[in-house]
């Protein structure tokens, strides 16, 4: 009996190739988009899991007092912590920074290898005792406990090493400073909130400064409360009350920190499985996921699987009345109506198969874009687990069951007689009965996904193209610094500045070059926050305020706008010593009235007294996605991280840039060469978002391409219950036109109810996703206008071949069994 089904079922599926073409194309690309979602949500959602004492691991957060929260804080937290608190088993301090490093030549007289690595964290002895470190070569035991030592990863071993062991090894960082290899060790998986590629003592992070600069910045960092330096991770003892913990940590604050640097700060703890997609606070490791961005592909892909089914129930509906007469015969036959269902299930499963199938092809070519979408790295293997099996398994069982059981009830319900004709007469005149509802539905999922789309792709153009109140095309900028929060206490002596002059009035040689300056940021990705007290505020009103540290020439090479007042200037003498520019929101901040009285106030500056000598109009010193705020603006070479050298118009800058390498390696040789255009980076600082319009952009258009599959199967089944009706209007004079617009107007109403349900639906969720832009776009009309004209004419465009066929027919070819 069973090779009986299946062989009918192969050959109705055959001989009905364009019905089983759409159920399998629909189906396929349903599953297609839902594995692709379902393998995405998952993989953000197992961050940090692999870790054997997940439960257990904490992170240190940091509330400021201006209201931010950060995930690095001051290092003298941490171990305070670990001595006091008897809730905690382990911590471990973990700083992050770039470094030049230098790979000694085997062979003489070639060159040695220089490279700039951006993952080299530095970590206390007891990291390996949080974190679960597999080392391949080398000793764990040994890890981070003896000076000027390092780990290094097995990227990192085949790049300076190929398949030589490296253990034992000599690299030089910054240069000079030479540390053995003492082990390798298998970097972190991807989900991981964090990866490295060079692992060295916490210490060490100080020797890399010299001498001289390692004494200042760990005297500095030693009595500083309130600076954002290392990441910090705790590990609770088993079964730790953790009752009195937070306030534990808040008291070692008043209890060592100085009394001026107190300041109602803050710490918490945050749970390891929080951090990548929970966490909202500033300086994080490693760019973040986000829930939101979860919910919204989780909800996508729950939708285009319920639209695929949907239409998968009313093709195989639709398919299934072409078949009343087989159906009559077999019942005739003495057949049941479990043998009924028996065989439709079968048939449905069988096209489920198929569709798999088909989705598992879709899915192997769409991962390698997912993956360079969502930077992940994603694979075919995690389908084999046992949770997508059995989460797809289930989907396949209850999607044949549906498309297989309803329409053999449906075709069952219907009478002997009626069936043996080989004609359903059923009921016609529901105007909005379940399948109408389903497709509704559809079509208000198609309008609220082309809307969600066009004003992602708004606002993404919105920040692109917003003013950032400074120069940003042809703009250099090179690091005079590997990437160091250390150098937030000075890194530039006297010797380092006579040289840095030297490269500047060398490049300036070069009519190709226009102009060149230095400073400690860079414009448009934030500033470092120093205590200021400027003039009207008590003693006790230190505040935080972001700083620029600039050279004369900064505001002249950025092209930044004075509001007031006037610009350092070298031969003034002083400037350097005693004067400030503000921006104009400063102005507000400090309650200093306009623009002109605010010449002459009175600053502070963490020691450093002057006066307000000019008013630049505000930038965007900060990512767009924040708010500009108060910035003070001074002239302290001590601080200077990076060059900024401004390509001349009309120049060429393959030959700029060859001119700017060979005088770097001329002036710096210790610091590997590394350079970037500042307009890339504005766009590169935009990623999540640019992916997340792009990621909804190609699941809305799979679910749009589903839907219009169900708007055909209806259309089908419609035409086919009311093909009579159709003959015997033409019998009566109705043109092919009139009986046209006949078909296209019940799904026309269709769509103008889904239009209202979706407008307001689509409204609220982007208007939702705005609310975390601090600058963004107005939700207009003409949105959902464009939206709703697309998807009218998809829908007209997908019914309109159907239709027409339906007319063309000859009313003898319906009418005769009359």
């Amino acid at each position: 009996m069973f090779k009986n089904y299946l062989l009918i079922a192969y050959r109705n599926l055959f001989r009905n190739k364009v019905f089983t073409l759409i159920n399998v194309v629909g189906l396929g690309v349903g599953l297609a988009c839902c594995l692709l979602i379902f393998l995405f949500v998952k993989h953000e959602l197992s961050f940090d899991k692999h870790q054997s004492k997940f439960d257990r691991m904490y992170r240190i957060i940091y509330h400021a007092t201006n209201g931010a929260d950060f995930a690095q804080l001051p290092i003298t937290l941490a171990p305070l912590m670990e001595e006091t608190l008897p809730q905690i088993e382990a911590t471990s301090r973990v700083f992050r920074r770039n470094v030049s490093v230098k790979v000694p030549s085997k062979v003489a007289g070639q060159d040695d290898q220089e490279f700039e690595e951006e993952r080299v964290f530095f970590a206390d002895e007891k990291f390996g005792k949080i974190f679960d470190l597999e080392v391949i070569s080398g000793s764990l035991d040994n890890m981070l406990k003896t000076p000027f030592t390092l780990m290094i990863n097995e990227e990192i071993a085949q790049k300076y090493f190929s398949d030589a062991d490296p253990v034992g090894q000599t690299l030089y960082l910054r240069g000079d400073f030479s540390f053995k290899i003492a082990g390798v060790f298998k970097d972190f998986p991807t989900n991981s909130h964090f990866h490295m590629n060079l692992l060295l003592p916490y210490e060490n992070m100080f020797h890399l400064e010299g001498e001289e600069g390692a004494a200042r910045m760990k005297q500095n960092l030693s009595q500083n409360w309130v600076i954002s330096h290392s990441h910090a991770y705790v590990l609770l003892k088993e079964n730790a009350d953790t009752t009195g913990l937070y306030a534990g940590m808040n008291d070692l604050v008043d209890k060592h920190a100085p009394e001026q640097l107190r300041l109602g700060q803050k710490f918490s703890l945050e749970h390891l499985g929080k951090v990548h997609l929970h966490s909202e606070a500033y300086l994080q490791p490693e760019p973040q996921g986000d829930i939101q961005y979860v919910y919204i592909f989780a909800a996508i892909a729950i939708v285009t699987l319920i639209i695929a089914i949907i239409n998968f129930v009313n093709i195989s509906t639709a398919q299934s009345v072409k078949r009343a007469k087989e159906v009559g015969m077999r019942k005739v036959l003495g057949a049941r109506k479990k043998q009924l269902f028996l065989q439709f299930l079968g048939e449905s499963l069988l096209v489920c198969l198929v569709a798999f199938v088909l989705a598992l092809v879709l899915v192997s070519f769409g991962l390698p874009e997912l993956n360079l979408l969502t930077d992940r790295q994603l694979n075919m293997g995690m389908i084999l687990e046992w949770d997508t099996l059995l989460t797809f398994g289930m989907l396949l069982i209850t999607a044949a069951f549906l498309g297989g059981s309803y329409p053999a009830f449906y075709i069952t319900q219907i009478k002997v007689l009626t069936t043996l004709k080989g004609k359903v007469s059923a009921k016609v005149n529901r105007r909005f009965g379940f399948r109408q509802v389903l497709v509704t539905l559809q079509f208000a999922t198609s309008i609220a996904l082309i809307s969600g789309s066009i004003i992602i792709f708004q606002q993404l153009n919105f920040m692109m193209d917003r003013p950032m109140g400074f120069q940003q095309e042809l703009m250099v900028n090179v690091p005079l610094f590997s990437q160091n929060m250390n150098n937030v206490f000075g890194g530039v002596n006297g010797q380092l500045r006579s040289r840095a002059n030297a490269f500047e009035e060398e490049l300036l040689q070069n009519p190709q070059l226009e102009a060149v300056t230095l400073s400690n940021n860079t414009p448009g990705f934030g500033s470092v926050s120093r205590m200021t007290k400027p003039e009207g505020k008590l003693e006790d009103e230190i505040t935080f305020v972001a700083s620029y540290s600039v050279d004369y020439d900064f505001l002249s090479t950025f092209d930044i706008e004075l509001a007031a007042g006037r610009d350092f200037d070298k031969n003034a003498g002083t400037d350097h010593q005693n004067a400030f520019i503000i921006n104009q929101t400063a102005i507000n901040v400090f309650d200093w009235g306009s623009e002109e009285e605010a010449l002459g106030k009175k600053v502070t500056l963490e020691g450093k007294e002057g006066t307000v000598i000019g008013v630049v109009k505000d930038f965007h010193y900060l990512p767009l996605q924040m708010a500009i705020d108060a910035l003070l603006i001074d002239v302290n070479p001590r601080f200077f991280t990076a060059f900024t050298v401004k390509i001349a118009a009309g120049a060429s800058v393959p030959e700029a840039l060859a001119y700017l390498e060979k005088t770097w390696r001329k002036h710096f040789p210790e610091k590997a060469y590394e350079y970037s255009f500042l307009d890339e980076n504005l766009v590169e600082s935009y990623q999540s978002e640019q992916r997340l319009g792009k990621i909804i952009s190609i699941f809305a258009a799979m679910a749009i391409l589903v839907s219009c599959l169900g708007s055909y199967g209806l259309m089908l089944f419609t035409a086919r219950q009311r093909e009579k009706e159709i003959g015997v209007r033409k019998v009566l004079g109705a043109s092919v036109t009139k009986i046209i617009l006949m078909m296209v107007k019940e799904f026309t109403w269709l769509y103008l109810i889904a239009f209202v349900l979706a407008v307001p639906f689509a409204f609220y969720m982007m208007d939702s996703w705005l609310e975390d832009f601090i600058y963004r776009i107005d939700i207009g009309a003409g949105v959902f206008l464009i939206s709703g004209s697309v998807a009218l004419l998809i829908i007209w465009f997908t019914i309109s071949y159907q239709s027409i066929r339906s007319a063309l027919i000859n009313p003898i070819d319906c009418l005769r069994d009359e």
